[in-house]
């Protein structure tokens, strides 16, 4: 039987490393194993799959599985000169509207060719339940929910809880009942029904759960260039907050602005951005005095000084350092916090912030945030040691700041009757974010659309069911999320708690792409041109 063929085409914009398949077994259900041996991490396995219709149509394939083996340098680690290995087998089913994809990924749980093939002879359609068993692995489908699983990343002044991170800091994970596999494996085997045709990596969402020790649980003052972010309250530590209200330092004080604009008139931006500079310059000398000091004392226990540190260590190792500079320090930060604008924030508040707000989450506030995924910002200030970085980027984020006070703008209501209600939270450019509540028993159709419109879906009270129009249900809890594939189509939410279900959906702001229309290609073709 003869074998299709991959080339390596010199005009080909995705760098490809492959070799024809070693072997085409056929199973039942009109079945077929293909395998190639020596792939790079593109084209995707759903991208060949799709590559080879020709080839399957001459065969009568219904179900198509590509077992690969493939090495890459993981663009997030750091290391240029790590390659990391690992097996992919994806099963496609093809059928109208592209048909559904089910894969499993490992890197360290490669299973033998000889028991994949068993094991496809004896049941193919089990195949890849099978295989993810063995592997301990998720199974990624291009029409069910991912279920994200949390990754957590220490902080200086808590923690993050990343749902969608790809960072050398941490991945987050998809996990089902059969194990996990870290997300951009799971998006990596067929990356457009999943994600889209851009392949680009999905909104950031994450958690932040500040300390709530005043100063310690406080974020650093930053400002982003290009970066949007957004936060929803999701609960205040009452023992930081017992009034019921928490806080977000962002823009500027608008008494400091109304002083400076009848002090200086047009002029007044020149002089107040000059006199923050000042203040904020005036605090890192005495913020790096006390950090080299803490520094000596956490080398002296042979700790490392580059790690965060508690709360409760920290205030142990300040009593040592002179009350002259710690005063010095507590009178420097509030100058600089004087100049700051201070909004208040309950459960279930939205502050959107746009490029150019100059920032700073309070201790004792846990947030859901959404952002774009880049990692880029310029930080003014921080209370504590910046681990992250040698250097603070106080002129950079003076430059880039808004000028003005920052006010949070509320929630555009889309629908509201009984107790339903619809909110758009966020309206960003690359994003848009919906708040959904639903009573008890009440049901809410949804559908994601294909192209590049998948869609991340958290709950945040209350409980409920995502349910699929098969009947498969997935469970709704507070801080629940999952992304829910591009092509995945209809589904509904049902609430199943007293107080309802609470749900953010969140989806890319992207122009549709044009849809490609099927023809005969040959692979070739098909790595070089985008499906």
């Amino acid at each position: 039987m003869a074998s299709p063929t991959v080339k390596t085409s010199k005009t080909s914009k995705i760098p490809v490393t492959a070799s024809s398949p070693v072997s085409s077994v056929r199973g039942a259900h009109n079945s077929i194993l293909l395998e190639m041996p020596v792939l790079g991490h593109s084209p995707a396995s759903g991208r060949l799959l799709r590559g080879l219709s020709p080839f399957l149509d001459e065969r009568g394939a219904d179900h198509v599985f590509l077992l690969t083996h493939r090495k890459w340098r993981e663009p997030w680690s750091g290391d240029p000169d790590l390659v990391v290995a690992f097996q992919e087998l994806v099963h496609w089913e093809r059928g109208a509207g592209g048909g559904i994809y089910r894969g499993v990924c490992a890197r360290d749980a490669a299973l033998q060719r000889e028991e994949i093939l068993q094991a496809f002879q004896y049941e193919p359609l089990s195949l890849i339940d099978f295989t993810a068993r063995r592997m301990e692995s998720a199974v990624i489908s291009s029409n069910a929910p991912l279920s994200l699983e949390i990754c957590h990343i220490a902080k200086p002044w808590g923690r993050e809880g990343w749902y969608t991170g790809i960072e050398k800091r941490g991945l987050s994970r998809v996990r089902t009942s059969s194990g996990s596999t870290d997300l951009p494996y799971a998006l990596g085997m067929f990356p457009v029904p999943l994600i889209g045709e851009r392949e680009v990596p999905p909104i950031l969402l994450k958690t932040l759960e500040p300390f709530p020790e005043a100063v310690y649980g406080d974020l650093y003052l930053e400002v982003h260039r290009e970066k949007w972010e957004t936060y929803i309250v999701l609960s205040l530590d009452p023992k930081a907050w017992p009034d019921g209200e928490g806080a977000l330092r962002a823009g500027l004080n608008p008494k400091r602005v109304e002083a400076y604009r009848k002090k200086h008139g047009e002029k007044w931006q020149k002089a107040l951005g000059k006199n923050l500079m000042a203040a904020i310059k005036a605090y890192e000398k005495v913020r790096r005095e006390i950090d080299q000091r803490l520094d000596k004392a956490l080398e002296k226990r042979g700790e490392d000084p580059q790690q965060p540190l508690p709360p409760n260590v920290h205030k142990k190792l300040l009593e040592k350092v002179p009350k002259k500079l710690r005063a010095s320090e507590e009178e420097k930060r509030a100058a600089v916090e004087d100049f700051l604008g201070l909004v208040k924030l309950k459960p279930g508040d939205v502050a959107c912030l746009p490029p150019g707000v100059l920032h700073s989450l309070q201790h004792g506030v846990k947030v859901i945030e959404f952002q774009t995924p880049t990692y880029e910002r310029l930080i003014a200030m921080f209370a504590q040691k910046v681990l992250t970085q040698p250097h603070w980027d106080v002129e950079k984020a003076i430059e880039w700041m808004e000028m003005k006070p920052y006010k949070p703008r509320s929630p555009e209501v889309r629908e509201q009757e009984e107790d339903l209600l619809v909110e758009r939270v966020v309206d960003f450019p690359q994003f848009q974010v919906e708040r959904i509540k639903l009573p008890l028993n009440r049901n809410r159709a949804g559908r994601t659309e294909g192209n590049n419109r998948y869609q991340l879906l958290t709950v945040t009270e209350g409980k409920g069911e995502l349910i699929l129009p098969g009947g498969d249900t997935y469970p709704l809890v507070p801080e629940q999320a999952y992304l829910l594939p591009a092509t995945m189509g209809e589904y509904s939410v049902n609430a199943i708690s007293a107080q309802g279900v609470t749900y953010l959906l969140a989806s890319p702001e992207m122009e549709e792409n044009m849809a490609t229309e099927d023809k005969d290609v040959s692979l070739e073709e098909a790595i070089d041109n985008t499906w």
